[in-house]
């Protein structure tokens, strides 16, 4: 069980270098033990402009015979919000709000079903006196400079979206696959070397652990939809852009009041808005923006 319990530990660590958006680990313990099965947990949380909102843990599961997540946790619900095709991410787990992306070079298929690109951020106008997480599509990949030199300062960036390399996949087909780097409580991100690749030296929101991380991933696990490895797919984005300094992000998530979150739909760079959670804003605790 020690090498399965170790297999553990390297799968949470990806899940949480590559796959968690806005999404912090705290803790990572075992839950349950066992001489065939055990469980390693990780308790997570939100960062909405400083308001730390608990969120799904992240559940692994391991035996003699394998390593994998626990019940449907990774396979979110899906359902349509209004009749005009919107649609909604939601968690298994507690029913959380996903915030989802979408791809502009995205070419619907003939039997895809229609999905209408949202643009949620103005629907916050009428949220008084909350904080709140948006996930951001560009219309164009954006370097991390370019980046920070277009969004205001009042709003913290949370997360950087890899995109994909493909064209192929809907925003329903990578629902709770979408692979990115979470940053720092300032919204920056590190471009430090790494000594090893391993993955218990990987920092988080350093780019270089983040692209071992995907390196990683494509090497040892497999997620396909549609005939396409979604990790496989984020190698060769990695590889195209194995810098901080040459990488092109196709979105991010931001969290800020939501007077400011609203506005977000006039910015001629942005493609897509999609909300996520949301915290009333507390009198003894002040948002970071």
């Amino acid at each position: 069980m020690a090498l399965q319990y170790e297999k553990a530990k390297e799968m949470a660590n990806i899940t949480d270098m590559i796959e968690s958006p806005n999404l912090i680990s705290r803790s990572q313990y075992l839950s349950k033990t066992g001489w065939v099965t055990s469980q390693l947990k990780s308790d997570r949380f939100k960062n909405i402009d400083g308001y730390l909102v608990a969120a799904a843990p992240l559940e692994i599961n391991f035996s003699l015979f394998g390593v994998g997540y626990a019940s449907d946790q990774n396979s979110p619900l899906t359902v349509p919000i209004t009749k005009t095709k919107d649609i909604g991410a939601f968690s298994r787990e507690n029913g959380e709000k996903l915030p989802l992306f979408f791809d502009p070079k995205h070419k619907q298929s003939e039997t895809e079903q229609e999905v209408k690109t949202t643009h949620e951020a103005r629907t916050l106008s009428g949220l008084k006196n909350h904080v709140a997480e948006v996930a951001i599509s560009f219309k164009e990949p954006m370097t991390y400079a370019e980046i920070q030199a277009k969004l205001p300062d009042n709003l913290l960036i949370n997360w950087y979206w890899l995109g994909m390399a493909s064209d192929q996949l809907s925003v329903t087909d990578t629902i709770g696959k979408v692979i990115g780097i979470n940053a720092d409580e300032t919204g920056k991100l590190k471009d430090e070397s790494l000594e090893t690749s391993s993955s218990s030296s990987w920092s988080s929101a350093n780019y270089p652990s983040f692209v071992t991380a995907v390196k990683t991933a494509a090497e040892k696990r497999g997620y396909n939809v549609a005939g396409i490895d979604i990790y496989k797919d984020a190698l060769k984005q990695v590889e195209k852009y194995p810098t901080l300094k040459t990488a092109k992000f196709a979105g991010i998530i931001v969290s800020g009041r939501t007077e400011n979150l609203a506005i977000l739909d006039d910015e001629p760079y942005i493609f897509a808005t999609n909300v996520g959670l949301q915290a009333e804003i507390l009198p003894y605790i002040e948002p970071m923006k």
